[in-house]
């Protein structure tokens, strides 16, 4: 049913000769893929070329605008450039993208609430990978990325002007330091609170000496039982802390976190799962209407090389913390006592858009049907509520 109920399908790609299923957008890794505000649903992604694109849901009209090409600049092959989008307080869009490794695009609407007219902005870091921005309640704009290539630090920048300046970069990840190990690394997931003052965050381990360890070679961190994979897939273990409402770090618990947070400091104080030989990856963030976190992400062991092989079946895990045992809880699917709204986001098959969550559980997401009348990947917009949010006139054909 997804063709039928999809508001957008972008095509295969020719890449170096051949045609690939090109993603619209990644997961978490880079967020949000779309955003409540003013009484619309603006959702952004790629087209074939890695060139941002806008479309916009009325809510109370129950219609679709767009779609609108928001730069001609784009990554071509490498997907990594996919956009993350934030509304901010006066209602002007912005779009962060064309990454990977250089300095970060950025494009802000002309007008507010309006996708028709963009403008370039200046870049807000000279060399990025993965945007992940968010509007907090006292207008301020964050902007988190990887600050480069796979072991550089996860970083924050804000603005308190709508995008015009940005502050120095503040590293709040970085998993090299203490003890000291250049192959260290992270994927991070961030998400605001229910009040949109503080912020969550999940991340794992990305290993990068374990696909450089052939025979008997020694490992840093564990003795390696899965040799020879692509490096993309040594990702261990899951870890948390959260900004308060003052700007502050701080563990589950709440003990301060000085940052940037090493690898040392984050088994010791941050650990939410130990996954062990097995592999994890980067988590859905949620929380509850008391601000405490959930996170789904998935657990096994499978590899990106022949065919994408799975060595161990891949299976989702469904985390909490327990304040009042003082640990995190681990289950294998999403517990029935669980909040409405962290269970929604642990179950939605799409990655949640951030924004004025008063207007309910919105999410997007994609799927890969190369075998559809017309072959690509068919991009949904999904309520809680309501479900499928189609578009009269069926899905919006991009090349």
């Amino acid at each position: 049913s997804v063709p039928d109920d999809a508001f957008a399908v972008i095509g295969p790609a020719l890449v170096q000769g051949n045609f690939h299923q090109y993603p619209p957008f990644y997961g978490n890794v880079i967020a949000p893929h779309a955003v409540v505000a003013g009484g619309e649903v603006f959702c952004t992604f790629q087209d074939t070329k890695g060139r941002p694109v806008i479309m916009a849901y009325d809510i109370a009209q129950k219609s679709w605008t767009g779609p609108v090409q928001v730069s001609e600049f784009g990554l071509g092959k490498d997907a990594h450039g996919n956009p993350s989008i934030c509304v901010d307080s006066k209602g002007f869009i912005h779009i962060f993208y064309g990454c990977h490794g250089r300095a970060m695009r950025y494009a802000r609407s002309v007008k507010p609430y309006d996708i028709g007219k963009w403008r370039e902005q200046g870049a807000p870091t000279g060399r990025a990978t993965y945007p992940q921005s968010m509007l907090m309640a006292d207008g301020t704009i964050c902007l988190f990325y990887r600050a480069g290539g796979h072991m550089a630090p996860w970083s924050l920048r804000t603005s308190t002007d709508d995008g015009k300046t940005w502050s120095e970069a503040e590293k709040v990840i970085e998993m090299r330091l203490a003890p000291a190990d250049r192959l260290a690394a992270a994927y991070c997931a961030f998400c605001p609170g229910i009040d949109n003052k503080t912020i969550h965050c999940f991340w794992v381990h990305k290993d990068d000496n374990a696909a450089r360890v052939k025979g008997d070679k020694k490992h840093p961190w564990r003795p390696l039982k899965y040799k020879g994979l692509h490096e993309a897939v040594y990702r261990y273990n899951q870890y948390y802390i959260f900004r308060d409402e003052k700007g502050i770090w701080r563990n589950v618990a709440g003990k301060e976190v000085k940052l940037p947070v090493s690898k040392a400091f984050a088994d010791e104080h941050c650990l939410a799962f130990d996954s062990g030989d097995e592999f994890t990856n980067i988590a859905a963030p949620a929380c509850d209407g008391k601000n405490r976190p959930y996170a789904r992400f998935r657990y096994g062991v499978g590899d990106w090389k022949k065919g994408g092989r799975r060595i161990v079946p891949w299976r989702n895990k469904y985390a909490r913390y327990d304040y009042d045992q003082r640990k995190w809880v681990i289950a294998d699917r999403v517990p029935g006592n669980w909040p409405q709204r962290p269970k929604t986001i642990a179950s939605a098959e799409g990655s949640a858009a951030f924004g004025d969550q008063s207007d309910g559980m919105w999410f997007i997401g994609y799927r890969h049907m190369p075998e559809a009348a017309r072959p690509g990947s068919y991009i949904f917009l999904y309520h809680e509520g309501e479900g499928l949010i189609a578009r009269k006139d069926g899905p919006v054909c991009l090349p």
